[in-house]
């Protein structure tokens, strides 16, 4: 059984800074969605007025959850690609309110 070779990289996320260990071939991947992220976010605070970036990540999680389900976008296969990023990143968040 082959071993995949994992990467040490640093993402921020809403102005936050998260050490990752991920999988080489995952890394673009990965990058692609902190950048879609944080600029939902950006957009969002052009929007709201919101006490903290935890507001705005909350809504952007939200927000990306609900197109993701909403079914008049739901394609005849959903999608799910988006799952286990979206499970990663409230990993992140979780360990770092907890720390």
């Amino acid at each position: 059984m082959s071993q995949q070779e994992r990467v040490h990289r640093e993402v921020v996320i809403a102005n936050r800074t998260y050490p990752l260990k991920i999988f080489k071939q995952d890394e673009e991947k990965i990058l692609s969605i902190v950048k879609s992220v944080n600029h939902r976010i950006e957009q969002l605070k052009s929007v709201y007025d919101a006490k903290d970036n935890q507001d705005y990540l909350a809504m952007c999680i939200l927000q990306m959850y609900a197109q993701q389900n909403n079914p008049s976008q739901v394609p005849s296969t959903p999608d799910l690609s988006l799952e286990p990023e979206i499970d990663k990143i409230e990993g992140l968040l979780d360990a770092a309110l907890n720390s």
